[in-house]
């Protein structure tokens, strides 16, 4: 299939103005997700939180984030994408100055959910507009450009946050976001262009059960160890059942058929690999660096910049050869990189800091080289009528990741430390936690390398 509107070797201006609004966008909404990891002890002591409390803090927004994303796909593109792309932000500048201004965990809660629903809204929209407007012969640069700028956000976010933390307070993170996301509206108004898809009917009564079935999972997956099992394994039958439902209607809220694509199903594990990696990655080195190594928020933040350094570094490289060699091949290389460098981590407590600061060079690398490729074949693999579905998926994939990691970590760390502090009497245990999440990480990453193998070899173009 052929997208974009034209087939120049080079970016026009207009390819470069959608660039730099998709990667800005990436970036600032992927910074929004991981931002409070840093600032969560200064949040507690500030808010008087138990560590359940604090937790919630990341997990409203994750659940409001993957609940809303599929729902709201064929009405963003529909009804414009330009458009929701600018609703989006404005609902973002909303939550995030009530999260300067919260005075009380309920109401930062509440921030946090309207914060997820802006961003589930442009991490669709983001990839509509580069899809639609680059050519396919540039698409693979492009969606590097753009798929970079959400790693460099989501793993150099402890970074920023761990400065602006030290030397100012949690609140003003919210508030430097919202001098980004500005300038960010400003070129949305200076782009002239929008895009729409055919219209269709909606299904609104579909979309708020789908909305209702994945907030209880994500409420479940949370509260596993406890009440949430039964949550859990409600929520899994509702959405058998739904689907079930769903794929005999005429205006279902996704396209089902998409799974059926067994290539596509494939790239869409992938995203949802690399992301579980990358969060859980930066989350354990962030305690790793602070709790057993002792450094401060300025030091550990200068640590965990290298991984998205190195990423910047090698990313336009990845999208060159995404555009010249298959994609499922890169990105399986690239996976078996990421499996390496995960690997060495769970040893991470042997690693002296040298070491670790290569494994993290290398972690980059991976994932510089995977993020192009992944997202090119699995966004081109379909129509371009059926693009928001795909996006759509896709985005849930990949956030999914990160709110699967995390509750895993969350299972583990109450199995093995208990709800207690962390402190130098369960250090030890926060190192076994960590091994054992990093050992979960490897095997995935392995086999995501061999699905993507496999996808090559077995369906061939």
């Amino acid at each position: 299939m052929k997208l974009g509107l034209k087939s120049t070797p080079h970016f026009s201006k207009k390819d470069l103005i959608v660039i730099v609004i998709a990667a800005l966008t990436q970036f600032t909404t992927s910074f929004v997700g991981s931002m409070t990891q840093v600032a969560l002890p200064l949040i507690s002591n500030d808010l008087h939180l138990t560590v359940e409390l604090a937790n919630w803090i990341i997990i409203a927004f994750m659940i409001a984030l993957i609940a809303v994303s599929i729902p709201l796909s064929r009405v963003i593109s529909q009804y414009g994408v330009k458009k929701f792309t600018i609703y989006g932000i404005m609902l973002l500048i909303v939550g995030l100055v009530m999260s300067a201004v919260s005075l009380d965990i309920y109401f930062l809660i509440i921030s946090r959910i309207i914060q997820g629903i802006g961003v589930g809204i442009l991490l669709i929209s983001v990839y509509m507009f580069v899809v639609n407007q680059i050519s396919e012969n540039n698409l693979g640069k492009a969606l590097g450009i753009v798929g970079s700028g959400g790693y460099i956000g989501m793993t150099s976010a402890p970074t920023i946050s761990g400065f602006i933390v030290y030397y100012t307070s949690w609140r003003i993170l919210f508030i430097v976001l919202i001098l980004v996301f500005a300038i960010d509206l400003l070129l949305l108004f200076r782009f002239d262009g929008e895009y729409k898809s055919e219209p269709k009917p909606i299904n609104i009564k579909g979309s708020f059960i789908y909305i209702l079935i994945m907030t209880v999972f994500m409420l479940g997956l949370n509260k596993i160890t406890s009440w949430g099992i039964y949550l859990l394994i409600f929520a899994i039958i509702a959405l058998a059942i739904f689907i079930k439902t769903e794929k005999s209607s005429s205006n279902a809220i996704f396209n089902f058929h998409l799974f059926r694509d067994v290539k596509h199903v494939i790239g869409n594990y992938a995203g949802f690999v690399t992301y579980f990696i990358t969060f859980i990655t930066t989350y354990i080195l962030n305690f790793h660096l602070q709790y057993v190594l002792g450094y401060d928020t300025r030091i550990t933040g200068l640590i965990l910049l290298i991984t998205p350094v190195v990423m910047v570094l090698i990313s336009p490289t990845g999208g060159k050869l995404a555009d010249k060699y298959d994609n499922r091949i890169q990105a399986g290389i690239a996976m078996i990189i990421l499996f390496f460098a995960t690997f060495s981590f769970c040893f991470i407590d042997m690693l002296p800091l040298y070491a670790l600061i290569a494994v993290m060079a290398v972690h980059g690398i991976g994932h510089g080289l995977f993020s192009p490729p992944n997202n090119k074949f699995v966004l081109t693999s379909v129509d371009k009528d059926h693009l928001g579905d795909a996006t759509s998926m896709l985005t849930t994939s990949k956030e999914l990741g990160r709110a699967v990691s995390l509750a895993i970590y969350n299972v583990i760390c109450l199995t093995i430390i208990g709800n207690q502090a962390i402190s130098s009497s369960t250090v030890g245990k926060l190192i076994t936690s960590s091994h054992i999440i990093m050992a979960i990480s490897a095997v995935l990453a392995l086999s995501s390398a061999a699905l993507l193998f496999y996808s090559k070899f077995r369906y061939d173009d």
